[in-house]
């Protein structure tokens, strides 16, 4: 995860004359926080509030566009939330990076789709004795990944007013327990300044490659062990299928095959494989994809979870031709498990 961030950070090494608009944005928020579970209804009774700073610019060169088929901002992220409950749940700071890709542009309006992923630190975690309350967060570092569909409308040559929807997601990503993360949806509002806004150019969609595409994928992490002290590897192979049902959509099927060592009863006996097959549906911006999978454990570990379908949430972007880095979330509902590293081949 460490090395995901600088590199989306770095994808973009364009001429030093490329044509660029850079922007100042800042909002105000308002959410809730889902209860996932029955014991957490109570302490999730609250209203977070946040304030975000977004510095962020928008390349306008053909090979820009070309990344994803569309004008896309990305930038760096600040956000301070509040979770109104300073004993239990304390605050988050976070800085995170982001890609927006515009998916309706009008005259005076667009509408975006920001994703991002970061870094949080937590004011107040869990603890068994001094707040056992706290199920969500267990790890004062955690990683945040959030989306946000935005509505931006002009109001003078240098300022966009914006309305925005928020998911957030916090959670250690496998590396302490508890690790039930929080799930919480906010509204915003706010302002954009433009240091130079500049018209947009005219380029012709790249055309994408029709028909099936395959690929193939390794991934691996490490989780914290319930029977034993440390972190264990778990490390997976996938392989899978697409077709594109539109421009940016696409839907496919596939498997993963999982050994997870942390779930060994002990270093002697015991297995932790996993083999799931999976239906998924993929957004795809050129070089980038935002793909969402929904898995069935055909074989799993007796003494893991008594869930029988996981969901898994992947980012990730085309280094070079077919080879792909990125990162997946696996989730059972709203429950966060672990956050991995995956490099994936496209055929």
């Amino acid at each position: 995860m460490k090395h995901f961030i600088p590199i989306l950070l770095c994808l973009l090494s364009f001429t030093s004359n490329a044509q660029k608009i850079q922007k100042l944005n800042a909002e105000i928020k308002y959410g809730f926080i889902i209860p996932h579970a029955e014991d957490l209804r109570a302490v999730s009774n609250t209203n977070p509030i946040g304030i975000q700073l977004t510095y962020s610019q928008m390349q306008l060169s053909k090979e820009a566009y070309e990344i994803c088929n569309c004008f896309f901002d990305w930038g760096v992220q600040l956000n301070f939330h509040d979770f109104n409950n300073p004993d239990v749940l304390g605050q988050a700071f976070s800085v995170s990076t982001f890609i927006e890709p515009i998916l309706v542009r009008l005259k005076n309006i667009n509408i975006s789709l920001r994703s991002g992923i970061g870094t949080s630190y937590l004011t107040r975690v869990y603890d068994e004795e001094d707040n056992p309350e706290n199920q969500f967060f267990s790890s004062p570092l955690s990683f945040l990944i959030y989306l946000q569909p935005r509505l931006n409308f002009q109001i003078s040559e240098s300022l966009d007013g914006n309305l925005s929807l928020f998911y957030n997601h916090i959670s250690n990503g496998g590396q302490s327990q508890p690790n039930r993360g929080m799930n919480y949806p906010m509204l915003g509002a706010g302002v954009t300044y433009y240091f130079d806004r500049q018209p947009f150019p005219e380029h012709a969609p790249k055309k994408l490659k029709s028909g099936m595409k395959y690929y193939a994928e390794i991934f691996s992490t490490q989780r914290k062990s319930e029977f034993r002290e440390g972190r264990d590897w778990v490390v997976g192979v996938g392989a899978g299928a697409y077709h594109a049902v539109s421009g940016i959509n696409a839907l496919g099927l596939g498997g993963e095959f999982i050994n997870d060592q942390s779930l060994n009863q002990s270093e002697e006996i015991g297995n932790g494989f996993i083999a799931a097959p999976f239906i998924s549906h993929h957004f795809l911006f050129g070089r980038f994809e935002f793909a969402q999978r929904f898995a069935y454990y055909a074989s799993k570990p007796d003494n893991y979870t008594t869930n029988n379908f996981y969901q898994r949430y992947i980012i990730q972007y085309r280094v070079w031709e077919g080879l792909h880095l990125g990162a997946s979330l696996k989730t059972h509902a709203h429950v966060a498990e672990n956050i991995d590293m995956r490099l994936q081949w496209k055929f």
